[in-house]
């Protein structure tokens, strides 16, 4: 299966994700640009190890989006599956109106998204629009599907799946007990109490 998973810039924790979901599917991830302007240089993730990464050419429009028309390059070489994660960006936004116009089924996919209290009416209403306009939906958790559908999303096109940067060794194998927390506290330079 050839899937083709659109997002903005490289992260850690992202980049842990496509070599994951590459092992189950012939995976290309297209890139807007190689790094965001708000982020260490440092902050960088392992190499692809079984996806195919793409980085467009582009023009910078914000901190990590950009606008790549020829994302839509892309597009035509034909996926079984469409994942847009960064849909509010200009070329998201572009793919999903090429997409929509030529009737290329595509998913939009978030790791989070809070309803807003404030918004006006035309935003929401755009957001209903853009949100609404995808096929399937990939979920994070609850709290993001019901953010899909407030905006538009069916419900029943809604696929949560566990989105986690955490790996085994990560996890400690118990709780740190006041003494231990206090000496990492001290070795880090943290102060404050202790919860």
């Amino acid at each position: 299966m050839k899937v083709l998973f659109m997002t903005n810039v490289p992260s850690p924790y992202r980049l842990d994700f496509f070599n994951e979901l590459g092992r189950y599917c012939e995976l290309t991830v297209t890139f807007e640009g190689r790094k965001a302007t708000d982020r260490d240089d440092r902050w960088v993730g392992e190499k692809s190890k079984s996806y195919k990464p793409v980085f467009l050419k582009g023009k910078r429009t914000n901190s990590d989006q950009f606008f790549c028309p020829s994302i839509l390059k892309i597009i035509k070489k034909g996926f079984d599956h469409i994942i847009v994660s960064n849909y509010s960006s200009p070329t998201s936004l572009y793919a999903m109106a090429y997409m929509k116009l030529h009737h290329i089924p595509y998913w939009i996919e978030a790791d989070g998204g809070m309803i807003s209290k404030s918004e006006n009416k035309v935003k929401f209403l755009l957001k209903k629009r853009l949100i609404g306009s995808a096929s399937h939906w990939f979920s994070s958790g609850h709290i993001t599907t019901q953010y899909f559908v407030h905006y538009g999303a069916k419900k029943s096109e809604i696929y949560e799946y566990p989105f986690t940067s955490l790996r085994k060794e990560d996890i400690l194998p118990s709780v740190p007990t006041i003494e231990e927390k206090i000496a990492i506290r001290k070795k880090l330079g943290i102060r404050g109490g202790i919860r």
